[in-house]
Formats: C-alpha cells, structure tokens, sequence
C-alpha cells in the first residue's frame, strides 16, 4: 500500500527527534572525484579510459550561474549547448552527479554533458546543497528549483518545455528518478527559487540509482562501521525514523503522474533497488520504461569507456522515441545506423518509436551493420516496414537459447530465446539477416519469432541452427518471398499458416526441416512453392519434415528437392502416433530425391486439379501479400 505525503511527512516528524546535524560540517567532502574514480577502477579494470571531448566549436559554454540563492549560499549551474543555432527548440538534459548526497560535484559530468550537447541537447549540469552543509529535502527543494530555472530560461537556450529531461548517477540517479517520481506533487517544490514556473518533467534517465531505502534489494543504512550515507543525509538512521527513509524514495511516489524511464545499470545490484517495483508501477499506467545494463561493469561506469559511449548512444536513442511524436517534424520514415548518422543508433530504439496503436504506415530503414540486439515489436505497433541496406551486411542477431540463464537469472527457453520477437500485425521486412548465432551446440535459438498476422519477408535471410524460425501462432498469416532460411533440427516450426515463395532452404545437419503444429481446423500450414532445398554436402538423411503436432500441415510444390534428403521423405517423430493424423504432400517436385514412390505411405502426392486451388489468395484469406 503507498502511503500520502502529508501522512509521511507527519509520520517524519512525530516518529522521533529532529535530524542529527552531526553530519553538517560545513566542509565539502571532495572525496568522490573523477582521477581518485579512475585510479580505484583500474585495479580491476586496467582497460577503462576516459572519455574523449568533442571538437572545439561545437559546444557552446557557460558556466557558474546562479539559479538560486538560499541565504548567503548562491547555487551554480552549467550550460552546454550546441554552438550552431536551430530552427527548431531543442530537448534539455539536467545531469545530477551523485556520491552519496554527500560527495561529488558538477564537474564529473562535463564529458556527458559535452557529448550530448554535441548531440543537439542543452544540457544542464546543476550543484545541490549536499549533506555536508543541509539534510533531506534541501538537495530536492535544490533540484526542483533547477528545473523550473530551465523552464524559466526556456527561451534563452532554444529549450522546447515539453521535453524536459532529468537524469542523474547514483545518488543522482536517485535525485533524478524522485523528480519524475513527485511529478506535480507541490509538498516537494520547497519555497523560493523560481516558484512561479513548473517543476514538471517529460523523462527520466536513473543512471544506477537507487529506487528504494526500505526494500530487501537496498544496501542503504548500514551504520555499523561508519554512518551510511542515506543517514547522513536523512539525519536519522534507518531504525530512528524509517517513515522518512520511506518517503526519500521515489519508489514510495511513483505513479500515474511518472513520467517515461530510463534505467541504465551497472551489475552491481544494490544500486538499482526497487527497479522492478518502480516499473511495475509505471506498467499499471501503460507509461514507458526501458533497462539498460552492462554486464561486469563498476558502479561508475558512466565516467569511462568503454561504457561511457555507449550509455550516451542509449541515452540518445531513449530521448528520440519518446520525444519523436513531439517534434512538428516527425516522419513516418526514420533510419537506424550504427555510426550515428541517422534517427537511431539500435534497431530496438527506432522500433520504440513506432507510436503506440499506430495505424499508419511507418518505415524504418536500417542502415549495413551488426546489430547485437534482443529486439521486440508489440502489437501495439503495427503498420511497420523494416527496410535493410543489404541483406548480407544488415545483420540483426543475439545469442539466448535454452538452458542460458538471462539477466533477470530465470533460464531461456525455447519461447524466449528468439532474437526477434514479432507481435505486430502488417509488418513486412525486406533485405536483412535476422539471426540467433547461438552456436552449433546450443540447441533450441529462435532467430525470429513471428506472432502477428498479415506478416511479410521478402529477400531476406535466416540464419541459426536448431528452431531458427518459429511461425507461433495459429491465427498468424504470413508470406516469404526470396528468402533464404538455414538450420539444423525443426528449422521452421510453429501454428501459423505460411506460403514460401521462390526460397532457399538450406540444411547444415541430418535432421529435420519442418515442425509443424497446424491446428485441426486449419485446413493448411506451411505452402513452399517453386522452392530450393539443399543442404552440406555431407547430410544424406535430412527429411522434410517431422510432426511436432497432430494435424501437422505441409506441402512442397514445384520444389527441387537436393540429394540431402531421405527417400521417404518424412519422419513420423520417434514413432508416436502423430503421423496418423498429418497432412504432408507434395506436387511435381524435381531432383535428386524427389521420386513419389519412395515416400511414406502416409503422405501423397497432390493431382493437377487439387494444385490448381493452391493459390496465396486461396490459402492466405483473400489477403494479397503487396
């Protein structure tokens, strides 16, 4: 159950003393600083660099302004800008530095706000009273006072004030998501400081900061050797006051009023406690959120490559599809290049940007490279057309398969180790490699997974070794056309109903090709018509197929059948009773092991008259496959 501020705020006050001033020493701890991060870090990272600056001219500077003086204490921000001037206003960026609301200062992310000032954002690095010198809630009355001086100042810095962002590590990470988390909520605003304008947000980027104090994920407030720095800063230990350790967390605010996250985390877990906590809660109100994480990295990862160009790449991606339906400008056409010169930079993140029940034509085009991504397309996001540069170079590929733990630790099965997983209606492909490199032995590792209906692939390649292309659903349509689709075992499997047209399907192990599971009331299943069948040259007992159901449709005409393949043709999977019920036939096929009287005798051979009636539009429903 979420408790209301005001009873928090109460519950902060009454529970026990005032906050101990202990900490308020009126000394800046500088212990948290870019050159102490680098040297600790290569101990066990000798590799790591810092991150290199942008040309000189690109970024414009301004530095130590005042955006607000409490008393004698003037507080400092800086700007980064773009040097060239824009037609269109831009999104702003405030970039909190964290060190435990105690340590740390503006400068550590100069490097962050240079590079994607570089980008086209302004970019605003402000300082907040830490808990040297004031406790909870200076640092947020500091922060939300920041923010309302961007809005103020919108104009000046060609801001557009629906794209707001605050982002922030560790400690500011915290900061950051507490801001989008009290969206609205006035007990937060504190007094002074440009109280006139709004302290709303339009995203939020948590950069390993913690979402939750009082959570079996925090590692806060542990004052058993020192005093944490979560007591320092509430001024109260956990067991003093736990109702204000509850109400610092933006986990205890978070809701309908959020808006869109980012998470970026290193693999420590402790400094994202409460994250799927947070984010079940933004699910409940169908607000966006996406989880980056890399893998072996060091809490401060964000200082330093080889991370730091990446979480800049992930940041921009992130910023353009939730701002894309924003900007006056947007297109139904945007491109994906690894290098940075187009829309995106990931696949996933373009395909973010699909709005959400679109039903509208929108095409991504994607430039040549390898695109390491575990992509997903929802069924929201419908009406879109993927369009790669060259089948061959435009590569989209991961490597899950079953057995592999994920990064949430649960194990991958079979129906979540796809590399694509296709939900949408209407989706065509053209010119790109969807791929699982899992490896020879890694047995089931599903390249794409196609759900939707009305689903189109033309000159496109399939690349993997057992399960490759898992057509999953039985109310699924869908159409390939000059594609190539290699395997080893059950390569093409699945409910749905598919015509390959002109294919080449390529064996590399003596196994079987399909596995369907056509439903009983489906009168067809897989249609490959005027197709090539080869496989190494080694494989001289491959058979068309195996039925991994009852019922289990499939049909080659006009097909040039290679020597690879069994006599008879089919396989009755190890002897069960599925085979009694299949429907396996084939017409006019040609090659070396295509002669009928060889077959089974529980598949046939179609006459001329029942060929005649097997037509796309016949077996697809009317739908035309443009």
């Amino acid at each position: 159950m979420r408790v209301p501020v005001a009873i928090l705020f109460v519950l902060a006050v009454l529970f026990g003393n005032a906050q101990s001033t202990a900490g308020i020493t009126g000394i800046r701890d500088t212990s948290y600083n870019l050159n102490n991060e680098l040297k600790k870090n290569q101990k066990n990272y000798p590799f790591i660099q810092l991150p290199a600056t942008p040309k000189t001219g690109i970024v414009s500077e301004k530095k130590g302004i005042v955006y607000c003086q409490r008393g004698n204490r003037k507080l400092l921000l800086d700007v980064f800008s773009p040097a060239q001037k824009a037609k269109d206003k831009r999104a702003a960026i405030l970039i909190i530095h964290g060190g435990g609301w105690r340590s740390g200062d503006r400068s550590l992310h100069y490097a962050l706000a240079q590079r994607l000032a570089a980008l086209g954002y302004v970019c605003i690095t402000p300082e907040y009273r830490l808990s040297s010198e004031a406790l909870y809630p200076a640092a947020i009355h500091d922060i939300k006072a920041a923010i309302r001086w961007v809005r103020k100042n919108a104009d000046k810095y060609q801001v557009d004030t629906n794209m707001i962002v605050v982002s922030g590590h560790s400690a500011g990470g915290e900061l950051a998501a507490f801001m989008g988390a009290t969206n609205g909520i006035k007990a937060f605003d504190g007094d002074g400081c440009n109280n006139t304008t709004s302290g709303k947000v339009n995203a939020v980027i948590d950069i390993d900061g913690t979402l939750a104090f009082i959570h079996p994920e925090s590692g806060e407030g542990d004052d058993s050797k020192r005093v944490s720095a979560a007591t320092h800063w509430l001024g109260y230990s956990k067991t003093e006051n736990p109702a204000i350790w509850e109400e610092a967390a933006p986990l205890t605010h978070v809701g309908p009023h959020t808006p869109p996250t980012l998470f970026i985390n290193s693999s420590v877990a402790r400094m994202h406690a409460g994250r799927e906590d947070f984010i079940r809660v933004l699910n409940q109100y169908g607000i966006p959120s996406s989880v980056k994480t890399f893998e072996g990295s060091p809490h401060s990862f964000i200082l330093f490559n080889p991370w730091f160009d990446s979480t800049v790449t992930i940041i921009n991606d992130f910023l353009k599809s939730t701002f894309v339906k924003k900007n006056k400008d947007a297109t139904t056409q945007i491109t994906v290049a690894k290098d940075g010169s187009g829309d995106f930079s990931s696949v996933q993140a373009a395909l973010n940007a699909v709005p959400l029940n679109n039903k509208k034509s929108f095409t991504i085009l994607i430039k040549n490279g390898v695109y390491k991504e575990k992509l997903r397309l929802d069924s929201s996001k419908n009406f879109v057309t993927l369009i790669g540069e060259d089948k061959f170079n435009t590569i989209l590929t991961y490597d899950d398969h079953t057995g592999k733990l994920s990064v949430r630790g649960d194990t991958i099965n079979t129906r979540t180790s796809w590399s694509f997983l296709l939900k949408a209606d209407n989706f065509t492909a053209s010119n790109i490699t969807f791929q699982n490199n899992a490896g020879f032995t890694a047995g089931q590792a599903v390249a794409m997974e196609a759900d939707g209906d009305k689903i189109i692939f033309r000159n496109c390649r399939f690349i993997g070794n057992q399960d490759v292309l898992f057509t999953n659903s039985d109310k699924s349509r869908q159409y390939y056309e000059h594609c190539y689709i290699e395997g080893t075992t059950d390569f093409i499997f699945g409910s749905a109903t598919v015509w390959f047209e002109q294919c080449h399907i390529h064996s590399k192990k003596n196994s079987h090709i399909t596995a369907a599971s056509t439903p009983a009331d489906k009168q067809f299943g897989y249609i490959f018509n005027d197709c090539v069948l080869t496989g190494d040259t080694s494989l001289h007992s491959v058979s068309l197929g195996r039925p991994w159901r009852p019922y289990a449709s499939v049909l080659y005409m006009r097909c040039f059948i290679g020597e690879h393949i069994r006599p008879e043709g089919w396989s009755n999977w190890n002897n069960t009773e599925n085979y009694k019920t299949t429907r396996y036939a084939e017409y006019r096929n040609y090659g070396a092991s295509a002669e009928p009287y060889k077959r089974v005798n529980w598949a046939r051979q179609l006459t001329d008259e029942e060929a005649r009636h097997i037509t796309p539009v016949n077996i697809l429903g009317k739908w035309v496959p443009h």
